[in-house]
């Protein structure tokens, strides 16, 4: 999520995935979906007429989607560092299943009733 006077550090690293030659299809169509998830949390949260959070409720989401943004971003750092082998092998695919998991978070929570 943005923080206030410009783009997160997760939002900037999003960004150099998009424009990195070293992904796929599959990873830009994961950040699609990372950035569709989180407009439609974002869209949940405006909605005076859905359920709102408590406080200890908003504080787990708070950490795991840190926790869950954490991971890409680290998967991310390992693919630009990694040898062209290895993040063929392992580090793109991580890449790939961070960014979904994410995702998937992020859109589980926007459509909690």
């Amino acid at each position: 999520m943005s923080q206030v006077g410009g783009p997160s550090q997760y939002t900037r690293v999003l960004a150099e995935i998009i424009v990195s030659p070293i992904v796929g299809g599959l990873h830009l169509r994961r950040v699609g979906e990372l950035l569709i998830a989180r407009e439609e949390l974002n869209e949940r949260f405006l909605d005076r007429g859905k359920r709102k959070f408590s406080d200890s409720e908003f504080d787990e989401m708070i950490i795991q989607s840190s926790e869950l943004d954490d991971e890409y971003v680290r998967a991310w750092r390992s693919c630009q560092e990694g040898t062209r082998e290895w993040r063929h092998s392992d580090g793109l695919p991580s890449l790939a299943l961070a960014l979904k998991q994410a995702a998937d978070y992020y859109r589980g929570v926007a459509s909690a009733a």
